[in-house]
C-alpha cells in the first residue's frame, strides 16, 4: 500500500507528526463529517467546541482547588483494535475495521508491526476523543461531571478538574491514576499539577477568578506586535489576551502603541 502521507518528522523523542497527502486529507474530511453527525461529543471536550482552550480554563474559575493532568503520547497509544472496538456502537464490524485500517499508520520505531492513530490527520482529534470517552478514564470523566461542585474540562489530551475541597481533590487524583492505567492512558507524571490553589495550562496560570498569561508567553506576544504591523494581527493578540486578561492586555498595548 502507498503511504498515506507526504512526509513524517518527530516533533520530540517518540512522537512523530504526519502530514498526510491530498488523497488522505479528503477522506480524513469524509471520515470526520459522519462521525461527526453519528456521535454527540460531551459538552466538557472543550477542543470539539466553541471557545477552545480559553473556555475549557475559565469554566473553573470558581474554584478554589485545581488538578491537571495530561496523557502521555495520547494519539500514540490508540491502535486499530481499539478504535475498531469503540466504533462498532456506530458502525457495523466491517466499516469501524475499515475506518480503523483508513486512520492508522505504521509506528516508525522499532521492528514490531504497530499501528497507531497518527497526530496529523484530519479524523485523528475525533477518533481519539470517542476512544477516550468510551474508556474507563472517559466512564470516570463523565461520572464526575454529573457530581454536585465539580467542574472537568478536557481538551484533547489535557484533563482539568476544579473543586473545593482539598482532601476531595486528593481522592480524584489518586483515582483518575488508576482509571488511567486500566484504559491503557497513562498519564504524564511530569506534567501532573495539583491538587493546588494554582496550576498552569496552555502558557496560562488559572487560580480562583483568576487566569493569568504566563511571562514568556507575554513577551512572545509583545515580540510578535512590534514585529507585525498588519493591525488585524495585532488586535487578534490583544482580543486574545483580553479574552483572559484585560489588565495584560492593556499592558501589552502600552508597550506598543
Amino acid at each position: 500500500m502507498e503511504p498515506r502521507w507526504d512526509s513524517k518528522f518527530e516533533l520530540k523523542p517518540g512522537k512523530w507528526v504526519f502530514v498526510p497527502n491530498v488523497d488522505t486529507i479528503e477522506l480524513g474530511r469524509k471520515i470526520k463529517d459522519d462521525l461527526s453527525q453519528r456521535w454527540k461529543a460531551p459538552a466538557y471536550y472543550y477542543h470539539l467546541r466553541d471557545g477552545g482552550h480559553v473556555a475549557a480554563l475559565k469554566v473553573h474559575l470558581g474554584q478554589t482547588c485545581f488538578i491537571h493532568v495530561d496523557v502521555e503520547n495520547f494519539f500514540q497509544r490508540i491502535n486499530r483494535s481499539r478504535i475498531t472496538r469503540v466504533l462498532k456502537g456506530i458502525y457495523s464490524y466491517g466499516e469501524a475495521r475499515d475506518i480503523a485500517n483508513l486512520s492508522t499508520v505504521r509506528f516508525p520505531e522499532g521492528t514490531e508491526k504497530r499501528y497507531i492513530l497518527p497526530y496529523g490527520f484530519v479524523q485523528s482529534t475525533l477518533l481519539a476523543s470517542i476512544c477516550l470517552r468510551k474508556s474507563a478514564l472517559g466512564n470516570y470523566l463523565k461520572r464526575l461531571t454529573a457530581a454536585d461542585g465539580i467542574e472537568v474540562s478536557v481538551y484533547v489530551d489535557d484533563i482539568i478538574i476544579s473543586l473545593a475541597d482539598h482532601a476531595s481533590a486528593e481522592v480524584i487524583l489518586a483515582e483518575i491514576k488508576s482509571v488511567s492505567e486500566k484504559s491503557g492512558f497513562d498519564l504524564n507524571k511530569k506534567k501532573e499539577q495539583g491538587p493546588a490553589d494554582k496550576i498552569r495550562a496552555f502558557n496560562i496560570e488559572l487560580s480562583q477568578h483568576s487566569l493569568h498569561v504566563l511571562p514568556d508567553r507575554w513577551l512572545a506576544f509583545l515580540d510578535a506586535m512590534r514585529g507585525n504591523e498588519n493591525p488585524h494581527r495585532q488586535q487578534a493578540i490583544l482580543g486574545y489576551v483580553g479574552s483572559l486578561n484585560p489588565a495584560q492586555a492593556t499592558q501589552l498595548q502600552a508597550e506598543v502603541f
